[in-house]
C-alpha cells in the first residue's frame, strides 16, 4: 500500500524507526498496557526512563508508486485520497514523498534489558499485532501506509485476531479479493462515504463538529476505526478494525457511542451503491 512517510523533509520518503516505535507504543496501549508499563518498555519522561527496545530498519527494497492517482470529484477513491493529496500545500502528493505498494524492508527489534513479565507480554502482543495490522506514515486510519510481515500464515492471522478481540477490538473483513491497492481503497471509500459517514456524520471540519469514533479535525480526535487492506494467499482484501473506545477516544466521542460502530457492519455484503440523483421532470 502506498506509504507517505517522511522525516523533517516532508517531500522525501523515509522509513524511520521512530515511526515504527510510535506505532508499537499505540498497539501496546490499545492492547491494555498501562502508562507505567509503556514507560518501562519504551522509555518516558516521568520518571525519566530509557527505552528497553531498540528498533532498526535495513535493506529497503523500494517499489515505485508510478504516477500519482488523479483525485477529483467525490468518487470513493478520491474520498479516501483527498487529504494526502492536499497535505502540506500539496507538496507531499508526489512520487518522491511516497513508497509504492510492494516495497519491502527488514525490521529488527531488540530488547536491551529485562522488563516485567506483564510488560513483556504486552510488548509481544504489540509486535504480533503490528506484524499483521501495522501501518506507518500519513492517513493510516484510511488504508495508506499499511504494512504486513511476509511470513505470517493463516494460523497466525486467526490467533492475532483472537488476541485483539480478547482485548476489546472489533474486526470486520470483506470476502472479495483484489489484485491492486486502489481497488481495495475504492471499496474502503464506498463503505466510509456511503455507510459509516452517512450514519455518523461527515466529521472533519463540519459545523457543529462531529466528534465520533470516525475522528474529527475540530475538536481534534483521531479515528478509532482503521480501514485497510490485508494480503492473504497472494490476494488483497478489504478489512477494518476498531480499537477499544476507552483507549483512544476523548470523552465527547465516547459519549456518542454505546457500542463499536463496526459491530453492526457486515463487509461481506455488497458495498453501498452511489446514490442516484432525483431528476425533476418537465
Amino acid at each position: 500500500m502506498p506509504c507517505f512517510c517522511a522525516g523533517a523533509d516532508q517531500v522525501t520518503r523515509e522509513i524511520r524507526p521512530q515511526s515504527i516505535r510510535g506505532s508499537l507504543r499505540w498497539w501496546f496501549r490499545t492492547l491494555g498496557g498501562t502508562r507505567e508499563q509503556e514507560n518501562e518498555t519504551f522509555g518516558g519522561a516521568d520518571p525519566v526512563t530509557a527505552s528497553a527496545v531498540q528498533i532498526r530498519v535495513s535493506n529497503i527494497q523500494e517499489k515505485s508508486v508510478g504516477s500519482m492517482p488523479e483525485v477529483s470529484g467525490i468518487d470513493p477513491l478520491s474520498y479516501i485520497l483527498y487529504f494526502p493529496s492536499v497535505a502540506a500545500d500539496k507538496r507531499r502528493w508526489n512520487s518522491s514523498a511516497c513508497y509504492g505498494s510492494g516495497t519491502t524492508f527488514n525490521l529488527h527489534i531488540r530488547q536491551l534489558r529485562k522488563i516485567s513479565s506483564n510488560s513483556n507480554e504486552k510488548l509481544t502482543e504489540a509486535i504480533i499485532a503490528f506484524r499483521h495490522y501495522g501501518s506507518i506514515g500519513m492517513h493510516i486510519t484510511r488504508g495508506l501506509g499499511a504494512i504486513q510481515d511476509i511470513e505470517i500464515t493463516a494460523k497466525s492471522w486467526n490467533s492475532t485476531d483472537q488476541i485483539m478481540k480478547d482485548r476489546g477490538f472489533t474486526i470486520r473483513a470483506s470476502n472479495r479479493s483484489y489484485n491492486l491497492w486502489d481497488e481495495v481503497l475504492t471499496e474502503a471509500g464506498k463503505w466510509l462515504q456511503r455507510d459509516l459517514r452517512k450514519e455518523f456524520g461527515a466529521g472533519g471540519n463540519k459545523k457543529p463538529a462531529q466528534s465520533t469514533a470516525l475522528g474529527s479535525a475540530s475538536p481534534r480526535q483521531t479515528s478509532a476505526v482503521y480501514l485497510r487492506p490485508v494480503k492473504k494467499d497472494g490476494k488483497l482484501f478489504f478489512s477494518a478494525f476498531e480499537a477499544p473506545h476507552d483507549k483512544v477516544l476523548g470523552e465527547i466521542s465516547k459519549r456518542k457511542h454505546s457500542e463499536p460502530v463496526l459491530k453492526s457492519r457486515d463487509f461481506t455484503q455488497t458495498p453501498p451503491a452511489s446514490p442516484t440523483k432525483n431528476r425533476r421532470r418537465r
